[in-house]
C-alpha cells in the first residue's frame, strides 16, 4: 500500500498489483528454466500496467514518483537526457517490486518468529521501546532476502579461494548474520540484542534504497499489532511459503488472539 501509494497507484488496483509481483517471482518445483507460464503472465500484466501508468503521468504529471522519474534528467557524455519509457518502467517495476515483496516476508516471518519465542514477545508488550531493535533482529535472524546473485567483473581471490572474471557468484547474506564471528549466540533470538550491524539491506554501493522504509514499516506494524493483538498463536501446519528463488517467508500465516 505504502509503494503504490508513492508511485500514485490507485488505491483499488494495488492489491492486484502485489498478487502479480508474487506471481513474478513464483518458481514451479525442480524448475530450471528461467521463467515459468505463471511468471510470464504476470511479468506481461505488470509491465503492461505500469506502461500505461507512464502514458497517463506523461498527459497529466502528479507528486507521485512516476511522475518525477518521467521529469528526471540523467548526465551523459552527449549531455543530459530524460529516462526513456523503457527505463521508467523498468525503474517502477523495480521499485514497486523491491517494495512490495521484500516488507511482506518481514512482516511473515515477524508473525511467525514472535509466535514461536513468546518470552521475546512479551518483552515487547511490557516495553515497546524495545520494538526498533526488536525489527533488526528479526531482520538478521531470519533475512527476507538470503541470496544475492552476482557476476564477477574481474578475478578475485578470498579467503584462500580463487573466483575468475565472470563467474556467477551467489552472496549468502542470511548465512552471514548468523556469523559467530559477528554475533554472539546467533543461533539463538533475542529482541535485546545489541547489532552493530547486519547485511540484509546488503552493504556498500549496494545498500538497499528502500531500507529506511523497510525498517519504519516494520516498526509500525509490529507495534500497531501487539497494541491490538499482545499474544497470537499461528497454525504451523498451514503456513505457505513463498516458491521463489529471490526472496523467503510466507505468503499466508493463519494467525488467531490468545490469551495464553
Amino acid at each position: 500500500m505504502v509503494i503504490g501509494h508513492m508511485l500514485g497507484i490507485p488505491e483499488d488496483e494495488r492489491d492486484l498489483l502485489r498478487h502479480w509481483f508474487d506471481e513474478m517471482l513464483h518458481r514451479e518445483e525442480g524448475q530450471t528454466e528461467p521463467t515459468n507460464p505463471t511468471s510470464l503472465n504476470a511479468s506481461i500484466r505488470v509491465h503492461g500496467y505500469v506502461t500505461e501508468l507512464i502514458d497517463e503521468r506523461r498527459r497529466r504529471p502528479g507528486e507521485d514518483m512516476i511522475s518525477t522519474l518521467i521529469g528526471a534528467e540523467i548526465e551523459e557524455e552527449g549531455g543530459p537526457r530524460r529516462l526513456t519509457d523503457h527505463e521508467v518502467a523498468l525503474f517502477v517495476v523495480l521499485l514497486a517490486g523491491a517494495g512490495v515483496e521484500t516488507v511482506a516476508r518481514l512482516l511473515s516471518w515477524t508473525a511467525v518468529t514472535l509466535a514461536r519465542h513468546p518470552d521475546q514477545r512479551q518483552l515487547l508488550v511490557d516495553d515497546p521501546s524495545l520494538i526498533p531493535g526488536a525489527v533488526e533482529e528479526i531482520l538478521r535472524y531470519e533475512a527476507p532476502s538470503p541470496v544475492n546473485g552476482r557476476w564477477t567483473l574481474r578475478d578475485v581471490s578470498l579467503h584462500g579461494v580463487d573466483i575468475p572474471a565472470g563467474s556467477k557468484v551467489l552472496l549468502l547474506n542470511g548465512s552471514a548474520n548468523r556469523d559467530p564471528r559477528e554475533f554472539a549466540d546467533p543461533e539463538a533470538f533475542e529482541v535485546r540484542r545489541p547489532i552493530q550491524r547486519h547485511i540484509t539491506f546488503g552493504f556498500g554501493a549496494h545498500f538497499c534504497l528502500g531500507a529506511a522504509l523497510a525498517r519504519l514499516e516494520g516498526q509500525l506494524a509490529l507495534a500497531g499489532t501487539l497494541a491490538r493483538f499482545p499474544r497470537w498463536e499461528i497454525d504451523e501446519s498451514a503456513l505457505v511459503p513463498v516458491q521463489t528463488s529471490t526472496v523467503r517467508g510466507y505468503s499466508s500465516v493463519p494467525m488467531r488472539p490468545s490469551r495464553g
